[in-house]
């Protein structure tokens, strides 16, 4: 069963993310990279924040976060607010440095919590700045498998993770990259799909857990439901990334040709329908988001989504095609 929310409190953890305005350097400087780490550890101290991983790249940065008093927005408030101040002081300039407050995201789930960590670790492996994780210097990933450790870093959930997945009592910094590291037949730009489209969502509801590994079938019977209750049920949080879906969509159509959907005297392109009800139901976009990516209106998304719902139902062969292409995205993302 989908997961809902609780309420926010000292046991909710948070994927935090900020960029700079304007597309410009959040950190220009090492020093800045420091004096920023050094005011995350001031709130730590404070007790106003865990950090359980971080990424600091040139224009933004990226944490997992818990905040044991509830106080994670007044923790980010002082944080950003004293490094822009450093910033600006450094450049001699003024004005706002970031883009807005900041971003995040409840992680809830102990699956999706390990996602985000390969997320945040990932990102300067896919900028290209490194090879691997652990050679970034201004990432956690360093931290925990070739230090030192800062000592405001919250390791246990991290040590405890990596122990417990490697059948032992104790943390092993080899055992880190086999947990958090990419693993065989990852895609690692299907999950920052992913992960990026969960930031973007609006959506809470989150059926995640219940579909990492699961079957065509089983995606088929919660795609199903999700059709029967579409009216009134709240579309809830990704569980695919756009483009990853998109990308699922034509490979299909390429390798095993098109698939039709013949209903009222009418044939329609199933890879044409899957579209629209797949970037709804699974990517979670907006009405009116998949009418501007498709360049139609949002009345004809509505239509192109009650068909895509009456043929989940009704028509086998198209049901089968998209239970393929989610269970794909899916594992693309979280290979079993």
């Amino acid at each position: 069963m989908a997961r809902r929310p609780r309420a926010d409190g000292p046991d909710t953890w948070h994927h935090v993310v900020n960029r700079a305005i304007a597309k410009r350097p959040y950190f220009e400087a090492r020093s800045e990279k420091r004096y920023f780490l050094a005011r995350l550890a001031s709130e730590v101290r404070a007790g106003r924040l865990e950090v359980h991983a971080f990424c600091l790249m040139t224009t933004h940065f990226h944490l997992l976060v818990r905040s044991p008093v509830g106080e994670l927005s007044e923790a980010m408030r002082r944080v950003q607010c004293a490094y822009s101040r450093h910033f600006n002081r450094r450049h001699r300039r003024d004005g706002p440095l970031i883009r807005a407050r900041f971003y995040s995201k409840r992680v809830r789930t102990d699956s999706y919590r390990r996602a985000v960590v390969r997320y945040i670790d990932a990102n300067a492996v896919r900028a290209g700045l490194v090879r691997h994780a652990a050679e970034h210097e201004f990432g956690s990933a360093r931290a925990y498998v070739i230090g030192p450790r800062p000592r405001w870093l919250c390791a246990d959930w991290v040590e405890g993770t990596v122990a417990g997945a490697a059948g032992e009592r104790t943390f092993d910094a080899a055992g880190y990259a086999a947990t958090f590291g990419q693993r065989a037949g990852e895609d690692t730009e299907a999950l920052a799909s992913l992960i990026e489209a969960r930031m973007a969502a609006a959506g809470e509801i989150d059926a995640l857990d219940d579909l990492i590994g699961a079957t065509p079938r089983q995606v088929r019977e919660w795609m199903t439901r999700k059709a029967r209750l579409a009216d009134g049920m709240e579309v809830g949080l990704p569980v695919c990334g756009p483009w990853t879906l998109l990308d699922a969509i034509e490979r299909r159509k390429r390798e095993r040709g098109e698939w039709l959907v013949e209903r009222l005297g009418r044939t329609w392109r199933g890879s044409q329908i899957a579209r629209y009800g797949l970037l709804r139901e699974a990517a979670g976009l907006s009405i009116s988001r998949i009418a501007r990516l498709e360049g139609v209106t949002c009345e004809t998304v509505r239509r192109r989504l009650h068909l895509h719902r009456w043929a989940l139902a009704e028509a086998t062969e198209y049901a089968t095609a998209v239970s393929e292409i989610v269970a794909e995205a899916l594992a693309a993302a979280f290979p079993v």
